[in-house]
């Protein structure tokens, strides 16, 4: 083990000393060297003095250094570590792309871990002659964003754990970038997309930087690659971390699963509409929230689901409707699909009847609802508390309206509605054994969601759209409908599996 140890040391050491990282400890020196001046101009005209911290977090926290210079260079790095470690003869030794990517990982760490340590060591060399005594100095404390520090003690106590959360959340998305780039080239195993994805993402870094809106931080990749950016725009500092750390976790998940044993790019594939799907629903759920008509969480919450009533009505809440509720149909109306197509004698033999499999069957998808409204309702209170609206537990669009109130209709009329457009589904496919015509009647039924088709609320499209809170209409006699529709449906269903049904 020691020998390992030994040995790995040497290879860093070794490469620490090669001509292209004394280049790339070169440049920082010089654009360090200027962005030194610059903070002791700053100095003298606040006439606040700085110390080592201001200076050791401006080398390290530059903004632009890091997106136009440290970023490329580790893209390009990863790059070429991906394209030149994917040969046949490494992947047979290894075993499975799971374990080529870790190894990827592994070399690409290493040069991580050089890069830093050069940047480091000349942050160090520039430090020399600065004030050194310890916490935030004066300069660091004025309200403003002269600085990195300037930001940075508004959230955290000491600067060195400051850039010491900095440094983790550097690393932590660069490690999910390379993840991102390893797993894109085991699906397409072909260096110009790989290539083309890296050049995107830096080119990305840059646009989200310069060019988009600030209340549209969550998708600024500045704000996960520097923490004193993330910190600003969310308002805290866990903010990135908590998407970054998902992220990678998500990212971790799927590299375990990525086997030489498993049908790994029909898996891919078949998992593009569900990623699609959630992308859909994150755009749907952002673009809902109304900054300048509710405070609070639960008004935001409101806004997101507010869908479609005979008051409340616009085209992009009913397409956000859409996104949310019969996109989740169409998910459920593929899986409905593959069971109806292995319908066969084996299953009827281990189910009994067709009722039997059938209750087997629904039991699965309520289960599912459920699960998806909880989520849902998690996911958007969490989209919102990032924009940073209050938490305070009252309903400033309409004071007559409690939270519990809009719980009850999310989830309970919310899960009736959901259970009916499946029951309305199954049948459709049932009798039809083709998925477009329980698509055009969906598109059909969501019709009546606009103004003037549905006064008396009896028609099941689009009921659990919180509208109909603001609309004073009773969550409660929706309720009711929904339950008659939903018992119709289950009457209906067991009629026609009574004219077909065998009992084994």
């Amino acid at each position: 083990m020691a020998r390992i140890l030994r040995s790995k040391w040497k290879d860093v050491i070794d490469e620490l000393f090669t001509f292209k990282w004394i280049i790339f400890g070169m440049i920082i020196y010089i654009y360090g060297s200027r962005r030194k001046e610059q903070l002791y101009y700053f100095s003298v005209q606040t006439k606040l003095s700085l110390n080592k911290w201001d200076l050791l977090h401006s080398f390290l926290s530059d903004i632009y250094l890091i997106l136009y210079f440290i970023l490329p260079v580790l893209l390009y790095r990863s790059i070429s570590i991906i394209i030149s470690d994917f040969e046949y003869t490494i992947l047979i030794r290894l075993g499975s792309y799971r374990s080529w990517v870790y190894q990827t990982l592994n070399k690409f760490v290493q040069s991580l871990s050089i890069a830093t340590i050069v940047w480091g060591a000349v942050s160090g060399l520039l430090l020399i002659g600065a004030p050194s005594f310890a916490g935030w100095s004066p300069f660091s404390k004025l309200d403003g964003s002269l600085s990195e520090t300037q930001i940075l003690q508004k959230f955290i106590d000491t600067p060195f754990l400051a850039l010491l959360l900095h440094l983790s959340l550097l690393i932590l998305s660069l490690i999910c970038i390379h993840f991102i780039l390893a797993i894109i080239y085991v699906k397409s195993q072909r260096k110009g997309i790989v290539i083309f994805i890296a050049v995107f993402i830096w080119v990305y870094s840059g646009v989200s930087f310069k060019l988009l809106p600030s209340h549209a931080y969550l998708f600024n990749l500045c704000n996960y690659l520097i923490l004193h950016s993330g910190a600003a725009q969310f308002g805290n500092i866990w903010g990135p971390f908590a998407i970054v750390i998902g992220l990678a976790t998500l990212i971790v998940w799927s590299v375990n699963r990525i086997d030489l044993n498993t049908k790994i790019f029909s898996k891919l594939r078949y998992n593009w509409g569900y990623i699609i799907f959630f992308a859909l629903i994150v755009i749907s759920l952002w673009s809902g929230m109304r900054e300048k008509l509710g405070k609070t969480i639960w008004d935001q919450f409101i806004f997101m689901f507010i869908g479609g009533s005979n008051h409340t009505f616009s085209l992009k809440s009913f397409l956000s409707y859409w996104v949310i509720y019969f996109g989740f149909i169409y998910l459920i109306q593929l899986y409905l699909q593959r069971e109806l197509s292995e319908i066969g004698y084996y299953k009827l033999l281990r189910y009994r009847s067709i009722s039997k499999w059938f209750w087997e069957w629904y039991r699965k998808i309520m289960i599912y609802i459920a699960f998806y409204l909880l989520i849902l309702a998690l996911f958007s209170l969490l989209l919102s508390s990032l924009k940073r609206f209050s938490f305070d537990f009252y309903i400033s669009v309409d004071n007559s309206i409690t939270i519990s109130e809009v719980f009850y209709h999310f989830f309970v009329n919310g899960y009736l509605q959901v259970l009916f457009y499946v029951l309305f589904v199954f049948i459709i496919s049932w009798l039809s054994k083709e998925i477009f015509y329980s698509l055009l009647a969906i598109c059909i039924l969501s019709i009546f969601m606009f103004p003037g088709l549905n006064n008396w609320l009896i028609i099941p499209s689009g009921l659990n759209s919180i509208g109909y809170i603001l609309s004073d209409h009773s969550i409660y006699r929706i309720s009711v409908v929904l339950s008659l529709w939903n018992i119709l449906g289950i009457i209906f269903v067991l009629y026609i599996f009574h004219k077909k049904d065998i009992d084994l």
